[in-house]
């Protein structure tokens, strides 16, 4: 037998040697990835298929009904913002395991400052009355605007990340320690200023979950009312209610009056076949007891009623008032405040009307309408995502970060500005964190200093399941897309198995990053030649 073309080295002209078709697709880091995720969509679609119930169409089942994709997809894109710095970062060879408490800091930033307001005081000591402390108050903003309790907080979160990326650099400590020692300092300054600014005079501790702050997001100007939360305006009473739709155009009106008679008739048809499942459900009941009985007589009744069908009296639908249709003209007014909209906001409204009022697909089970829209994290998720894409696929930065995770002594070598590059980095993992923090506070309208907890090793996994390589030098922004997705729907897709504790999902990623890390590697190595 000739063996002389087997069992080989590899030789470095190899390299150039003519490849398979799928070769450049099978060495992609995403390829992985991507069989995993559709695999999980697959899981989510089928077993959120109601029980008894048989479909093929994977949208017919709780997990991506429009209310399923709303939620799915803010787990998803939330995870995947922090995921982006995080993700970046390990490829330029370092960790930030200090994101989890970034983003609780932040969102406590934020939540205090909107509620209290913002002052600047220079601490100094006093002995008026004994040995204390007072503070000079240099100046003080009152009622702060969500763009400029934004701006105040990036200062803080951002002079922080550089902070660590600086003493990373110049230290030679590793990033590992640094960010273990800034994650143990951030949650703990959020816990003691939650409980100093948030403590009523009657409380030995304050509360660490700030609440109370208004729907921001939903402030409007109210014709003839001023600002208001919506509401607030719809409580009005019907006088005025009907002198603000008196300012509402034409066409406006006969658009929400058109909108609101086909829901009327929508829920109205729901109802009624409410009660006719119930009335169905009720015989095959009575159906099952007569057969365990032995009751032939009305086994051969309760048959016939069944399949005669039941006559539900139609539920009449109900009428449109004036005052309905200036409660839905109050919901088309736009927000008077557009930062906190766009961080809390919903996006994608006239698809989901659509979907609801023409295709008929975003109703739930009372006829009404499932979903309004999209969380707004979804679109930042998307609007960052395409940003570092751009940053690392087609600038000398990507190139830069690249390197300096590759080889950092040839970088250096080769002039590249690797402690900028760490540093901006940092900052960067900062930035995601406070962008995180907002779209939490304008949603909810509230902050807790447990927000963002273990966040930061669910970025770092979700960056590993989507093909980066630990030790730097080896990714792609479109493998952290996948491996957020990943996680986030690995999340919801086991609590839908039956038989399965929902948790399982942990044991799931748990082997799923590992079998990721090993693949990685060994992509990474077939890509330089290593093997």
């Amino acid at each position: 037998m000739n063996t002389s073309t087997t069992n080989q080295p590899r030789q470095e002209s190899d390299r150039q040697g003519k490849k398979k078709w799928y070769s450049a697709i099978a060495a992609r880091p995403e390829i992985g990835p991507f069989g995993v995720m559709l695999l999980l969509f697959f899981m989510l679609g089928y077993f959120s298929i109601p029980e008894g119930q048989f479909s093929l169409n994977p949208f017919a089942g709780e997990g991506f009904n429009a209310l399923g994709i709303r939620n799915n997809f803010r787990v998803i894109a939330q995870l995947g913002i922090v995921a982006l710095g995080a993700g970046m970062l390990i490829i330029a060879g370092e960790f930030d395991l200090s994101v989890g408490s970034m983003i609780g800091f932040a969102g406590g930033c934020m939540a205090m400052i909107l509620k209290w307001g913002f002052a600047v005081v220079i601490p100094y000591i006093s002995f008026d009355g004994g040995f204390h402390f007072e503070g000079l108050k240099l100046f003080e903003i009152t009622n702060v605007s969500p763009l400029t309790a934004l701006l105040i907080t990036l200062c803080f979160t951002l002079s922080f990340g550089w902070f660590q990326g600086w003493l990373i650099v110049k230290s030679g400590i590793a990033s590992f320690i640094v960010t273990l020692g800034g994650l143990f300092f951030l949650r703990g300054v959020t816990e003691v200023s939650y409980r100093a600014f948030n403590r009523a005079p009657d409380q030995t501790a304050g509360s660490t979950t700030v609440t109370e702050l208004p729907d921001i997001k939903n402030i409007i100007n109210v014709p003839g009312h001023g600002e208001m939360e919506r509401d607030a305006a719809k409580l009005l009473p019907n006088d005025q209610l009907l002198e603000i739709l008196s300012n509402a155009p034409a066409s406006t009106v006969a658009k929400l009056t058109e909108q609101l008679t086909y829901i009327n008739e929508k829920v109205a048809a729901s109802k009624t076949a409410l009660a006719s499942k119930k009335m169905i459900d009720t015989l095959e009941k009575s159906l099952a007891g007569a057969k365990k009985s032995g009751n032939e007589s009305m086994v051969e009744i309760l048959t016939k009623k069944i399949e005669a069908g039941v006559d539900v009296p139609a539920v009449a639908a109900k009428a449109v008032t004036d005052i309905d249709i200036a409660k839905a003209y109050i919901d088309t007014i736009y927000t008077a405040r557009p930062v906190a909209n766009f961080f809390g906001g919903d996006i994608m409204e006239p698809i989901f009307d659509w979907l609801y009022f023409t295709a008929d697909w975003n109703v739930n089970n009372y006829g009404n309408i499932f979903a309004k829209g999209m969380y707004s994290c979804l679109m930042i998720w998307l609007l960052l995502a395409l940003v570092c894409y751009f940053v690392l696929s087609r600038t000398q930065a990507g190139n830069w970060i690249y390197s300096t995770g590759g080889n950092l002594s040839a970088a250096q070598a080769n002039g590249v500005p690797t402690n900028k590059v760490k540093i901006s980095l940092f900052m960067f993992t900062a930035f995601c964190a406070t962008m995180f923090a907002a779209c939490q506070v304008f949603e909810v309208n509230t902050a807790d200093t447990a927000k963002g907890n273990l966040k930061e090793l669910e970025a770092i996994a979700a960056a590993v399941i989507g093909g980066v390589v630990l030790t730097g030098g080896f990714g792609t922004i479109l493998g952290i897309i996948l491996g957020t997705i990943i996680f986030g729907i690995a999340k919801e897709a086991f609590f839908y198995i039956p038989g399965i504790d929902g948790s399982f999902y942990r044991v799931f990623l748990g082997a799923v990053l590992v079998a990721a890390a090993l693949t990685n590697e060994n992509i990474r190595k077939r890509i330089i030649g290593s093997i």
